[in-house]
């Protein structure tokens, strides 16, 4: 199945109507290496789709993360990018110093999660979390 049709197919899943601009946006996200700003989207779906409006894309991406088809991060360093979440969620440990960004996988998590609705009675959902501190090399 291509990127594409992944992306219809995740939005239709999410009860969403598929639209052009939702299967761009989504399918550019799973296709990217990186994590991605808004602007860096901008940019990626202009160059694609040229009569795609900037407008549209924050919309896109706000319509999305409230599906949770897309994760938004606020990083240590001020910038929110965004990242395809339609295969489950990962976390960030993020350098404040050299910037370093590591990967942390959802079951680290997990125990958290479970506390908290047990305690609490509060079910977190936790989609992508960025924590800041300093990296061992910026450490030493």
């Amino acid at each position: 199945m291509s990127c594409e049709a992944d992306a219809s197919a995740a939005i239709r899943d999410r009860g969403l109507r598929v639209t052009t601009p939702r299967t761009q946006v989504l399918s550019e996200l799973m296709h990217a290496s990186v994590h991605v700003t808004a602007r860096d989207m901008v940019q990626r779906i202009e160059m694609a789709w040229p009569n795609t409006t900037p407008a549209t894309v924050y919309r896109t991406l706000s319509a999305l993360r409230d599906a949770r088809l897309v994760s938004e991060t606020l990083m240590a360093d001020g910038e929110t990018i965004y990242q395809a979440a339609i295969h489950g969620s990962h976390h960030h440990a993020n350098c404040r110093e050299c910037g370093d960004v590591i990967d942390i996988p959802n079951e680290y998590f997990s125990d958290l999660q479970q506390r908290l609705d047990s305690d609490f009675g509060f079910f977190a959902e936790l989609d992508h979390i960025a924590i800041t501190g300093r990296c061992e090399r910026c450490r030493e």
